[in-house]
């Protein structure tokens, strides 16, 4: 595609087009197709989005938006013959109004940057993710990102105000709106929220952000049951004067490998139980904190809901507990493992844990479950592993994670996409009404299927 590079650095200086070679030597991320394109434009505008994609839709090119490539269900994969079209020379904070709590930015801006920026207001953007230092305002918007304050704060489809974005013709939709309460007919910006890339490319945001407490405590707590747990987490949000930031899930298997893998034997033995709860306080004054915390888990162990708890007393073992909750130590243990991303119902954890483990193994005795999740809103993340790779039987394990899900009112897909991974599963368990608008919006949209083509719907 020489020409159609040459007219892109018409539109974006030659400086704002990488080749071949010049694609390959960038950070592939988390998907091994991610840089599998020939062409890479690298635009500083809005406008020169547009340009890129009406220009691509008359040669009949198709187009891969792409952020921090941080996705793991590969929505940013791409093919020889696609352009990718990366935001990440879009990254200015262009306002933040500390009064109205909000946050007008570009859509390669990474939540990193965003943090530390509200950060210095005694603000935050009201989401956190593991990645946040790569990850980019337009990925999540476009994943619909979670992260451990979901339960407080919704996920990225609250915290969106405003939007723009260059649909799939070249027309930028502009509806930056900066308030909660615009009832302006349909609420479009809605349908580019999640839909990875496939409706349209997201350039700039309005974001809300929320009060950021100024101190923080962190507390590791052994349960016997997720159920026993859940009952701690409830006690927890109620205690007067506490506010309950995080409550982060690990099992067992997972617990133990990551702690020793990160030098923290004594962390990962302190005490011997099936799950542990990383519980995160925080408030103005962290003495009054740390009092409410402490009487809140000591009355969760006399009720029995935890049976032993250790509460960071610095921030070096705030940093460890929080280590071992973030670090992908299994993966690198067992390595060609599956991933998968559900949601429970938190009254169902227990039940769904059992026989989603059972059936794996029953499955292959060689196959080992791992699983961590964000406990409030029920969504874990199930790693499949064994000794050797099992990359070739994620077919025959997937339906042995999402069996009974829907029955229950679960998810197969919690927070990270659907991209190429789980398009399968979303056709089999998806209501026939809705895969059916899905298609039609689609086709509405994006009639020549140029944008993020063979993402989220099957051709």
């Amino acid at each position: 595609m020489p020409d159609l590079a040459e007219r892109l650095a018409e539109l974006c200086g030659v400086q704002g087009v990488r080749r071949g070679d010049a694609v390959k030597a960038l950070d592939p991320g988390f998907h091994k197709d991610n840089l599998a394109a020939d062409l890479a434009v690298f635009p500083e505008t809005t406008e020169a989005v547009a340009a890129i994609v009406a220009l691509c839709r008359r040669e009949g090119v198709a187009v891969v938006p792409q952020g921090g490539r941080t996705g793991i269900a590969g929505g940013a994969a791409t093919t020889p013959r696609t352009v990718i079209v990366s935001l990440s020379r879009m990254q200015r904070i262009v306002a933040l109004d500390p009064r109205a709590r909000t946050a007008l930015v570009e859509a390669g801006v990474t939540l990193g940057a965003l943090q530390q920026a509200a950060a210095a207001h005694g603000l935050s953007p009201g989401i956190d993710i593991g990645a946040r230092d790569s990850a980019t305002i337009g990925g999540m918007i476009s994943t619909n990102a979670g992260g451990s304050e979901a339960f407080r704060h919704g996920t990225m489809r609250q915290r969106v105000l405003g939007l723009e974005a260059v649909l799939p013709d070249g027309t930028v939709l502009g509806d930056l709106t900066q308030v909660a309460k615009a009832n302006e007919g349909y609420d479009v910006k809605q349908l580019l929220i999640g839909a990875e890339g496939t409706l349209g490319i997201v350039t700039r945001a309005v974001l809300r952000l929320s009060d950021s407490p100024a101190a923080r405590v962190s507390a590791l707590a052994a349960c016997a049951s997720a159920a026993a747990a859940v009952a701690a987490l409830d006690r927890l949000q109620r205690q007067p004067g506490l506010a309950l930031i995080a409550a982060e899930a690990m099992w067992r298997d997972h617990f133990v490998v990551t702690a020793q893998a990160n030098g923290l034997d004594a962390l990962a033995g302190f005490a011997e139980t099936p799950l542990y709860i990383l519980f995160e306080a925080g408030g103005d004054d962290e003495e009054r904190v740390r009092t409410a915390f402490e009487t809140a888990l000591a009355d969760a162990v006399e009720a029995g809901e935890i049976v032993d708890v250790v509460i960071a007393a610095t921030l070096a073992q705030r940093a460890d507990m929080w280590r071992v909750r973030e670090d992908w130590a299994v993966d690198r243990a067992f390595p060609g493992g599956l991933w998968f991303d559900i949601s429970v119902p938190i009254g169902a954890l227990d039940a769904t844990v059992e026989a989603m483990t059972r059936r794996v193994r029953a499955h292959d005795s060689r196959h080992n479950v791992f699983i961590i999740g964000h406990l409030a809103d029920g969504n874990l993340h199930v790693t499949v592993n064994a000794t050797s790779p099992i990359t070739g039987a994620y077919d025959e394990v997937a339906p042995l994670i999402y069996a009974g899900l829907k029955e229950i009112g679960g998810s197969f897909s919690a927070e990270h996409g659907i991209g190429l991974e789980k398009r399968a599963a979303l056709m089999h368990y998806a209501d026939p009404g809705k895969l059916a608008l899905m298609r039609q919006i689609k086709a509405l949209l994006d009639p020549d299927g140029l944008m993020n083509p063979g993402k989220v719907l099957t051709p």
